[in-house]
């Protein structure tokens, strides 16, 4: 009978609106939860049943429209928002934070997850992990050699495989020690000096081994004006300087004229050092930089004045090993090493998706793909993907606003007792009926 109809399609709302009640629910609870990406449900009506198709003009008579009864409401779509969070300062390095688009690429028993959660850290292997499930991080690793050591370019830098798999950073990771290949010097000798007269200045540089080895550079004015007498040492063994180097000569204006630098081949230093085998890589040289000749003011100069020659600088470091870890805009992870170096020694890898909202949750904030959500994108932030941008230091809220969650609380509440009230209208009237007999 008809009020059978009434209380179906009453029934449908109770269902769509409890429905709706625990999207509402799942995303209040999940205010707090770092990446979760609020829910919205879509009603839809059901199939209304024809009872009549309606008549078109004839005439002076007017159509009709068709007879229509609608019989209920159901759950059509349950729409993911992916909108972007808030960002919260943590200060913890391995904290990260997408800003725009794309998921973190994620591994957990084999199967390939992605996430917005940027929660990270290093486990007793060296692999990066989610804080939450242990799921492997994807990205690119350093690239090896046959031998397992890290390649590097030209520079001296780390190379990266293009190859995405789990990221390790290898806890026996060190930074190589690198040979002096220039000092720099600056000050003034003073024009006051008197034929004799020197000063000295020292600095610690450094073997292809990473030991060190004191430098010391002697200036000695002579009795011919401007002009000084340079010599050198090495651990207090006197290094041969090249043919014409060895003369100082500074202009009427205090400006140095000659030479600018001089140039010592590393077999020389190995020659004063004496020994076995050589310390310093015979293939370089050390470059003393006396006044740079764009600016000779800026290096070694003979004015009046105090005496003050320094050796501001020098290029050389030891070996060093990792100390700390951060992460930059575009993804890498840069290590920190003890000798104050810092090396590229992995990169996060980002996913973009044709249709996000079509991810399927898997829970813990990780999402799978789906047969409408497209397949993976994958890239890096800034160089990939110029319009999403890794914060490190920081996490991204869940996007749920709790004004809207309580607004469409109240009025999934009012359609739940509007179609609890159709319940119980019917039940009387088929009361009534019921009752006619009597």
């Amino acid at each position: 009978m008809a009020l059978a109809r009434s209380l179906s399609t009453a029934q449908s709302s109770l269902r769509a609106h409890q429905q709706r009640l625990d999207l509402i629910a799942a995303n209040v609870a999940n205010v707090n939860t770092i990446g979760y990406k609020a829910s919205r449900a879509r009603f839809a009506e059901y199939f209304a049943q024809r009872l009549g198709l309606g008549t078109m003009p004839l005439g002076v008579s007017g159509g009709m429209d068709p007879l229509q009864v609608g019989l209920g409401v159901r759950l059509a779509a349950v729409v993911t928002d992916m909108s972007q969070g808030a960002l919260t300062v943590t200060e913890r390095p391995l904290d990260v934070a997408l800003r725009g688009e794309g998921f973190f690429v994620l591994q957990l028993n084999g199967q390939q997850r992605y996430t917005r959660a940027g929660s990270f850290t290093v486990d007793a292997q060296g692999r990066i992990v989610d804080t939450a499930t242990g799921a492997l991080v994807q990205g690119y690793n350093l690239l090896l050699d046959p031998s397992g050591r890290p390649i590097r370019d030209s520079s001296g830098n780390f190379l990266l495989s293009r190859r995405i798999e789990a990221l390790r950073i290898p806890p026996e990771l060190r930074s190589p020690a690198h040979q002096t290949e220039r000092v720099r010097l600056a000050g003034n000798l003073s024009a006051e000096m008197g034929d004799g007269e020197s000063i000295a200045t020292s600095i610690l540089v450094y073997d292809a081994r990473g030991a060190t080895h004191v430098l010391r550079l002697e200036f000695r004015k002579t009795s011919t004006p401007n002009e000084y007498e340079l010599s050198m040492t090495i651990d207090g063994q006197t290094v041969a300087l090249p043919a014409g180097t060895s003369t100082v000569q500074f202009g009427s204006d205090g400006v140095l004229e000659s030479p600018l630098s001089l140039t010592i081949p590393a077999s020389e230093l190995n020659t004063a050092l004496g020994g076995s085998s050589p310390v310093f890589d015979p293939s370089k040289s050390l470059t003393i930089e006396l006044a740079p000749s764009d600016n000779r003011l800026a290096g070694i100069t003979h004015m009046a004045g105090q005496s003050a020659v320094t050796a501001v600088e020098q290029d050389g470091y030891g070996a060093g090993e990792l100390v700390g870890l951060r992460v930059d805009a575009t993804g890498k992870l840069v290590g920190i090493f003890s000798n104050g170096r810092t090396e590229v020694v992995a990169q996060l890898v980002i996913a973009k998706f044709p249709n996000p909202g079509g991810l399927l949750r898997e829970g813990d904030s990780l999402f799978a793909t789906s047969p409408n959500s497209g397949a993976p994108i994958l890239g890096t932030a800034g160089e990939i993907f110029p319009s999403t941008q890794i914060i490190a230091g920081a996490l991204e809220e869940a996007n749920v606003d709790l004004s809207t969650e309580f607004t469409e609380l109240i009025t999934t509440q009012r359609g739940f007792e509007a179609a609890a009230r159709i319940v119980s209208v019917s039940d009387q009237i088929l009361a009534e009926l019921t009752a006619l007999k009597r």
